[in-house]
């Protein structure tokens, strides 16, 4: 199955990023496929580096997974995120509706 995930809080908050991370991890050893990762509103914090960051993790593992990890423009914008770090891109929402036709599964952390 092919899946989107969507990311609404921010690393430096609560748990959310990290608990997508591991989902995201438990859909690769089971054979399924992430399309995208889209960092929504203070998800997109993910963008800012701060240590303990899971910016690294999720980069390594889109890299190796071959997902798209996505900052909504909007947030990004918000939190003055204007260069994305290395293997993110800022997309808009647009995006989103496209995964969400692309993919089997979207799902959110909160």
């Amino acid at each position: 199955m092919n899946y989107t995930l969507v990311v609404v809080e921010a690393p430096d908050v609560g748990r959310a990023p990290f608990r997508a991370l591991s989902f995201a991890r438990a859909l690769k050893s089971s054979g399924h496929h992430l399309q995208r990762v889209f960092f929504y509103g203070p998800g997109v914090r993910i963008g800012l580096a701060w240590e303990g960051s899971p910016q690294q993790a999720w980069h390594d593992f889109a890299t190796e997974m071959g997902s798209e990890l996505l900052l909504c423009s909007a947030s990004a914008d918000r939190w003055q995120i204007k260069t994305p770090p290395e293997g993110f891109d800022i997309a808009g929402l647009g995006s989103l509706m496209e995964a969400g036709m692309d993919s089997d599964r979207v799902i959110t952390f909160a």
